[in-house]
């Protein structure tokens, strides 16, 4: 008999991406399940097309990508900016006109009816109604009503690692700050002495949970409190990402861990501490020939060629044969050996202060020796100076691009060093293929990522006086007496060109080795009949 399950994916590429992985792993290991992708945006099916091998074309009649809501429109620069100071209670994310659209495509399903989608794609009625919803972190509006209208089972897909996921929701005897966090904030607003003239905003950003400032949180190393937000990014999602979101979590028959169990092993236990229900550990969602090498790509791995994605205005070349950032690292690769480009990028959404961007560029192109590097400029929210790109490829010693095939970056011989935000996506793939990271988180889960890498699988350096905000307090790590935190140019600058000539030296290829481990690890946890195979398995006997 076939059976069905539904996966509600978000519109941003960190979570749709793996989101869309997800689905096809899910197909591949059960040839009796259909999936049905309920999405805001068509990129999810492309990303599915690309990740099922030549061989196993038949996937794609079992991963049906549905589109449903217009969730792009509320991620427009001038909506994205007006997000930071707005009352976050009246900003809900999703909007309630995107909440409606999948929960009407969701009773089409279960009532068995054709429908035509927001894609204006006509689908027919199934017989076999779905058994199991998984539901990304951010869509519990959506996901708990189908739970309670048609008794179905609801499993949480998280983006990133355990100990985050324990940050955000656990209670506060492990570590977290859910517990309370809304009703602090209303009573912290109705008491004028506390509330101090801020704004609702405001409080929320800074509400303090903890007596002594200190975070611990098993799997992580501690910290302070504020270094949650080590930059000035503030959106109303971050309110929403506790209050609206903390429903699915109390409510969810289950969670799916994008880790390997090995990896993150500690964090789990920590989860487990707080949530009672069943936990999977699933390994990170990328392609198979990406995890595994003994899979090629052009046999049932993957298709290898990567969509072009950008979220700035800058128009993505599809003139040329070889993509400029591969031809680049080819050109570098000859010149400077392997490992020795410094790729840089950041979030589609939450970019560092752009002053601090320039800040690396200024010490990259004064560097010596030299260290190539190539800057995926992909966000609408960064504003570089007028004329820096052009000073970049003068030089010789970078480029510039509004996209970069990523995972093919990645898996270049001449790639050595990623700056990174430490989204989820991004340390995924780092991790995946062994390359050491420069972090520079911006907010929420990046900043557990962040010093889980530089502090736990010590597979990075974390850049400390690039914080402003709120994160320009002292920082815990650093000795007994924690790191100040000065933040002035020429302490960014000092830090930037240290930690580059240290990566360069002994201590990088410490790291290096580390990120080599980590690497094996989350490949042998991959192979048939492991770590992340059990774990599907145990899975795949949930859906009836």
């Amino acid at each position: 008999m076939t059976r069905h399950v539904i996966i509600l994916t978000f519109i941003p590429w960190g979570h749709l991406r793996p989101e869309s992985n997800l689905a096809v792993n899910l197909a591949r290991r059960f040839p009796d399940l259909i999936v049905l992708d309920a999405d805001f945006q068509a990129n999810a099916q492309g990303e599915v097309q690309r990740v099922v091998g030549k061989h196993e074309t038949e996937l794609l009649t079992r991963v049906r990508v549905i589109a449903g809501g217009r969730m792009l429109a509320a991620l427009s620069p001038d909506l994205m900016a007006a997000s930071s100071t707005v009352d976050p209670r009246v900003s809900q994310l999703p909007p309630p006109e995107s909440t409606r659209a999948m929960q009407n495509i969701i009773h089409n399903i279960m009532k068995g009816e054709a429908f035509e989608d927001d894609a204006g794609t006509k689908w027919e009625g199934i017989a076999q109604k779905p058994s199991l919803i998984i539901s990304d972190v951010i869509l519990g509006d959506v996901a708990l009503p189908m739970k309670e209208t048609y008794k179905l089972p609801i499993y949480m897909f998280w983006l990133t690692i355990a100990p985050a996921f324990t940050r955000v929701f656990g209670t506060l005897a492990v570590g977290g700050q859910a517990e309370g966090y809304v009703e602090e904030c209303d009573a912290i607003e109705a008491d004028p002495a506390r509330a101090n003239g801020r704004t609702f905003s405001e409080i929320a950003k800074q509400a303090r949970r903890y007596p002594d400032d200190i975070v611990r949180v098993k799997g992580l190393k501690p910290s302070y409190e504020w270094e949650d937000f080590p930059q000035e990014s503030w959106l109303s999602g971050m309110y929403w990402s506790i209050a609206g979101t903390n429903a699915l979590v109390k409510n969810a028959d289950g969670v799916l861990l994008p880790t390997s169990l090995q990896l993150d092993k500690e964090g789990t236990e920590g989860v487990k501490e707080w949530f009672s229900r069943p936990i999977f550990s699933v390994g990170p969602q990328l392609p198979r020939s990406y995890l595994v090498s003994q899979i090629s790509v052009d046999s049932d791995g993957s298709s290898g060629t990567e969509l072009k994605i950008s979220y700035a205005n800058a128009k993505v070349d599809d003139s040329t044969k070889v993509d400029p950032s591969i031809a680049f690292l080819d050109e570098a690769l000859a010149k400077h050996g392997a490992n020795s480009v410094l790729y840089i990028s950041f979030g589609s959404i939450m970019v560092p202060k752009d002053t601090h961007i320039g800040y690396l560029f200024d010490v990259l192109l004064e560097l010596e020796p030299p260290m190539p590097f190539l800057f995926a400029a992909a966000s609408r929210a960064l504003q570089l100076p007028d004329g820096l790109a052009e000073k970049v490829a003068a030089s010789g010693r970078g480029l510039f691009v509004p996209w970069a095939p990523q995972q093919q970056v990645f898996q270049h011989p001449a790639t050595g060093w990623a700056v990174s935000h430490c989204g989820a996506g991004g340390l995924s793939e780092t991790l995946a293929q062994g390359i050491p990271l420069i972090a520079w988180p911006v907010a929420v889960d990046q900043t557990q990522g962040a010093r889980w890498v530089s502090e736990v699988l010590d597979t990075a350096f974390e850049l400390l006086q690039v914080r402003v905000g709120l994160g320009q307090k002292k920082a815990f790590r650093g000795g007994p007496n924690g790191t100040d935190i000065i933040g002035t140019e020429e302490a960014i600058k000092a830090e930037m060109k240290d930690v580059l000539k240290r990566a360069l030296g002994e201590e990088g290829k410490q790291k290096r080795a580390n990120a080599s481990k980590v690497k094996q690890i989350i490949h042998d946890s991959e192979m048939p009949g492991g770590q992340v195979d059990q774990h599907f398995e145990l899975f795949g006997k949930l859906i009836a």
